[in-house]
């Protein structure tokens, strides 16, 4: 655990020491994400979000399938599911407690954008601006979409409850 500690903190050094202009770019490219790519259609959203969504529906996948949650393979041609649109998604059964790790399993992608971030910094030319793009996405679909928390909410509630009265008993 402490090598992993260590690891990790190397890592976020090493994207901090990154150069300002490198931060700036994810950053407008995040803006572009949440603000400007959303009010050019759908088609256009899905398009510029598809690395981060393929990521996103994967990592939801693997972790099922290690869990044993038997998914389906990872959908990612965008549907429009009442009044809201759905980049991706990926059926599974999961129980009451394999469904926190499945459906927040996106979080862990946090430290692979970041990983990806500072892998790529050396890139030069139109492949820097591709690798930016790439980490910016990957970054945005670290966030667990609004189904995924709904998902979990049962759970986190029960796993609340039961650790709550576990600790009045011991």
């Amino acid at each position: 655990m402490r090598k992993l500690k260590s690891a990790m903190t190397e890592l976020v050094d090493q994207f901090v020491a990154l150069p300002t202009a490198t931060h700036w770019l994810i950053g407008g490219m995040l803006v572009i994400h949440f603000v400007i790519a959303p009010r050019f259609g759908m088609l256009a959203f899905s398009l510029f979000s598809l690395p981060g969504t393929v990521a996103h529906e994967l990592s939801h996948w693997i972790i099922a399938f290690v869990l044993g949650a038997r998914p389906s393979f990872p959908r990612l041609i965008p549907k429009r599911e009442g009044g809201s649109w759905t980049l991706g998604s990926v059926r599974m059964s999961p129980n009451i407690v394999t469904r926190i790790p499945i459906t927040l399993a996106p979080v862990a992608l946090l430290p692979l954008g970041i990983w990806y971030a500072v892998a790529h910094s050396e890139a030069q030319g139109g492949w820097y601006f591709a690798h930016i793009w790439v980490t910016s996405t990957v970054l945005y679909a670290s966030l667990p979409s609004r189904q995924d928390w709904l998902v979990a909410l049962p759970a986190i509630i029960c796993l609340g409850l039961g650790y709550f009265a576990l600790r009045q008993w011991l």
